[in-house]
C-alpha cells in the first residue's frame, strides 16, 4: 500500500513517457536552435498533430459511454461525429502551421522591376459609407507612391456628394443603379470602364471604402509580380479601432482583434503550402489573371476568395505580403461583426456547390481541396463542437446522461498532452495570438449566426441576399443584443441550477465516476458563457473620430505671446488632449498647434481645461483635414500587441465581468 503512489506515477509515466520525452527533445532544440528553424517548426506540428491522433483514438475506444438509451444514444453519437470532424479540422491546421513564408526580402530584391512601373488603378468599392469614412479612404489613396496610377470611386449607390467628393480629390467615378453581384458586380463594372480609357490598367490595387492604403503599398506589392504567374499580391488587414470583443470583453491593450491569428500567423503558413487567397482589400490583382476568369467570382458572396480558386485553373497563384501596409474600420458593435462572420461563413459554404470545391471537378490541386476542406470544417463543425461541448455538464446534471466515459483524471491523462503541446506551439510560434477558452469568446458570439448561415449555404445557398456590414455606426449607451445572448445565458442558468440541485450528499449522481469531471467542467463553462454574455453588450462610444494615444512634442502658438511647449496626450481627426507646460490665458480660447516639427500647423478652439491639461477641437480647411488623415492613418499611431499575455487578459475580463 505504501509503494501505491510510485505505482501509480510509474503507470502514468508508462503511457506519456515518450510523449514527454519528445517534448522534452523539441524544447531543448527550441532553446538551442530558436523558433526560426523550420525543422523544429515542422516537428512541434508534428508532435501536436500526433498527439490529437492519439486523444482520437482514446475517444473512439475507451472513451465512449455505454449504452444509455435510444435519445441518449444518438446526442452521444452526434457528439461523437462533430467532435471526429472537429479534431480532423485541428490536424489539417496543424499541418497547415507546419511551414510558414516571409516575402519582405523578396520584395526588396525585386524592387527595381519593371513590372513596379506599371500602369495601375486604384478601385475604392462604396456602397453606402458616410463621407468621413470616404474622405479617409480617397486622401490616403491619392497619396500613395506609384508613377502611373488613377483612383476609381466605384460607387454602389448612386450618391451625387460621392461624385462630387471624388472629383474634389481628382479621381474617377463609376455608378451603379440597382447592380446585381453586390461588390464583386462593382468591380466588374468598374473594370470594364477603366479597361475602355485611352490607357487601361495592367493590375488594380483593390480597397474597400473604409480601408487607408499606406504611401509604400505599391512600392512593396508590386514588385512580387515579377513572376508572371502571380495573379493577386494580398496583404494583412489592420484595424485602427478596436473590434467589439476587445471592447466589451477585454482591452484593447492587453488582447488582439480576432483577424490576427489569421493574417500573422495562418496567412504566411498558407502561402508557403501555396494556398493563399484573396481577402477582398488591400490586394493587388493582375487585369490580366482577373481577365483570363470573367473578373471577380460572383458565384458566392466571398467572391475575394473564390476569385483565387478560379485562377488556379488558368496558371495563377494567390500570394501574400506580411507587411502592415494599410489601416481599415473593424466593426463596430457586435451585431455588425456577427454580420461579418456570418457572410464570410455563407461564402465558404456556397463555394461547396461550385466547381471549385473539394469534391468539384475544377482543375484544383490537392491542397487546394485541402484547403477548401478546412474552410468548410471550421465553418461547419467548430462553431456547432464549441456549443455542444458547453452544454454537456447542463445535460448531465439534468439527465445523468453522459457524452464521455471518463473520470477527471482519466481524461486529463488522455487529453492533456496535446493541450500542454498545442499551448507550447501557439506560445512559441503565434505568440499568444490563439489562447484556448479566452478566443473560444470570438467564436462563441456568433456561433449562432454562422450555425445559421452553414444550413443556409447547404440548403438555399442563393437564398439569402447579400448583406453589407454597416460601418460608422456608433452608440451613445449600453446596448443589449439580447436575441444574441440569450442562448449563452439560459444554457449558463441550466449549468448551474443543475449542479446546485445535485449538489447534495444523498444525490445519486455524486457517486458516478464522472462527477468531479462535471463540476469543474460545469465551472469552467459557467465563467465561458458569462463572458460570453458579456460580449453581447455594446459599450457606449460618444466618440465620432476614434482617438489614438500620441506623446508626441508640440508646440501652442499663442497671439502676442510665447509658444507654450505642450505633450498631445491623444489626438483624433477632430481634436486632441494636451498637457501644457503652463497655462493659456484665461481669456484665450483660439491658437495655432504645431505638429510634426511645425510641417503641419492646425488651428484649435479650447473646449476645456483642467490645469495644464487642455482638451482642444481642431478647425481645420479641407488641406489640413487631408494632411492630418494622412498623419493619423500612417501606422504611426496603430501599433498591435506583439505578445498576448493571457493570465493578463482574463484577469481584464472577470474583473469587467464583476465590475
Amino acid at each position: 500500500m505504501a509503494f501505491a503512489p510510485v505505482y501509480a506515477a510509474i503507470e502514468f509515466l508508462d503511457g506519456t513517457g515518450p510523449v514527454l520525452l519528445c517534448m522534452g527533445l523539441l524544447w531543448l532544440g527550441l532553446i538551442c536552435r530558436g523558433r526560426d528553424d523550420p525543422w523544429l517548426r515542422a516537428g512541434a506540428a508534428l508532435l501536436c498533430a500526433a498527439l490529437a491522433v492519439r486523444y482520437l483514438a482514446w475517444r473512439l475506444t475507451d472513451g465512449v459511454p455505454e449504452s444509455q438509451g435510444l435519445l441518449v444514444d444518438v446526442w452521444v453519437g452526434l457528439f461523437l461525429v462533430v467532435e471526429t470532424a472537429s479534431m480532423v479540422s485541428a490536424l489539417i491546421s496543424h499541418g497547415m502551421l507546419a511551414r510558414t513564408r516571409d516575402r519582405r526580402e523578396e520584395a526588396d530584391i525585386h524592387s527595381c522591376h519593371p513590372v513596379c512601373q506599371a500602369p495601375i488603378d486604384v478601385f475604392i468599392v462604396t456602397y453606402n459609407e458616410a463621407l468621413p469614412i470616404l474622405e479617409r479612404t480617397l486622401v490616403g489613396a491619392v497619396a500613395i507612391m506609384h508613377p502611373d496610377k488613377r483612383i476609381w470611386v466605384l460607387d454602389d449607390g448612386a450618391r451625387d456628394w460621392v461624385e462630387a467628393l471624388a472629383a474634389t480629390h481628382g479621381a474617377q467615378y463609376v455608378r451603379r443603379v440597382k447592380g446585381r453581384h453586390a461588390k464583386a458586380g462593382n468591380v466588374n463594372n468598374g473594370l470594364d470602364f477603366a479597361l475602355r480609357t485611352g490607357r487601361p490598367p495592367e493590375f488594380i490595387l483593390l480597397l474597400d471604402a473604409d480601408f487607408v492604403a499606406g504611401r509604400s503599398i505599391l512600392q512593396r506589392t508590386m514588385p512580387l509580380f515579377h513572376a508572371a504567374d502571380v495573379g493577386i499580391v494580398q496583404t494583412p488587414q489592420y484595424f485602427f479601432n478596436p473590434d467589439p470583443i476587445q471592447i466589451n470583453v477585454f482591452s484593447p491593450t492587453v488582447w488582439p482583434d480576432e483577424q490576427r491569428f489569421f493574417f500573422n500567423v495562418l496567412m504566411p503558413s498558407m502561402d508557403a503550402w501555396g494556398i493563399a487567397c484573396c481577402c477582398g482589400t488591400s490586394a493587388v490583382l493582375r487585369v490580366a489573371a482577373l481577365q483570363a476568369v470573367g473578373g471577380m467570382a460572383t458565384e458566392t458572396v466571398t467572391e475575394d476568395m473564390l476569385t483565387s480558386f478560379k485562377m488556379i485553373e488558368h496558371g495563377y497563384r494567390t500570394i501574400y505580403l506580411d507587411e502592415p501596409l494599410s489601416l481599415g474600420l473593424s466593426p463596430e458593435g457586435v451585431g455588425e461583426y456577427v454580420t461579418q462572420r456570418s457572410r464570410w461563413c455563407l461564402g465558404g459554404i456556397q463555394q461547396f456547390h461550385t466547381r471549385w470545391s473539394f469534391l468539384g471537378r475544377g482543375k484544383l490541386r490537392w491542397v487546394d481541396r485541402v484547403n477548401h476542406l478546412s474552410s468548410m470544417l471550421f465553418w461547419g463543425v467548430s462553431f456547432p463542437f464549441r456549443l455542444m461541448l458547453l452544454s454537456v455538464p447542463a445535460i448531465w446534471w439534468w439527465t445523468g446522461a453522459s457524452a464521455f466515459n471518463a473520470t477527471a483524471s482519466d481524461l486529463c491523462v488522455a487529453v492533456l498532452p496535446y493541450t500542454v503541446a498545442s499551448l507550447a506551439f501557439n506560445a512559441i510560434y503565434s505568440k499568444n495570438r490563439l489562447v484556448p477558452l479566452l478566443s473560444d469568446i470570438n467564436h462563441l458570439v456568433s456561433s449562432v449566426g454562422i450555425i445559421r448561415a452553414v444550413f443556409d449555404g447547404l440548403f438555399r445557398p442563393n437564398g439569402r441576399p447579400f448583406k453589407v456590414t454597416a460601418k460608422g455606426v456608433r452608440e451613445d449607451q449600453l446596448l443589449f443584443h439580447w436575441s444574441l445572448m440569450a442562448p449563452f445565458a439560459v444554457l449558463a442558468c441550466a449549468t448551474i441550477s443543475g449542479m446546485v440541485i445535485n449538489l447534495g450528499l444523498g444525490n445519486e449522481l455524486r457517486n458516478e465516476a464522472s462527477y468531479q469531471l462535471n463540476v469543474i467542467w460545469s465551472l469552467l463553462d459557467t465563467v465561458m458563457l458569462a463572458l460570453t454574455c458579456l460580449a453581447c453588450v455594446d459599450q457606449p462610444r460618444r466618440r465620432v473620430d476614434e482617438r489614438f494615444r500620441s506623446g508626441e512634442r508640440a508646440m501652442v502658438l499663442v497671439p502676442g505671446a510665447r509658444p507654450i511647449p505642450c505633450t498631445v496626450f491623444d489626438i483624433a481627426q477632430g481634436g486632441a488632449a494636451l498637457d501644457c507646460a503652463q497655462d493659456w490665458p484665461a481669456s484665450l480660447t483660439e491658437a495655432i498647434l504645431w505638429l510634426d516639427d511645425g510641417r503641419l500647423q492646425v488651428p484649435v478652439m479650447k473646449l476645456r481645461q483642467a490645469g495644464t491639461r487642455m482638451a482642444v477641437r481642431f478647425n481645420l480647411d479641407r488641406a489640413q483635414r487631408s494632411a492630418m488623415i494622412l498623419k493619423l492613418f500612417d501606422r504611426r499611431y496603430s501599433q498591435p500587441i506583439e505578445w498576448v499575455n493571457p493570465l493578463q487578459a482574463l484577469t481584464v475580463a472577470l474583473r469587467r465581468l464583476m465590475a
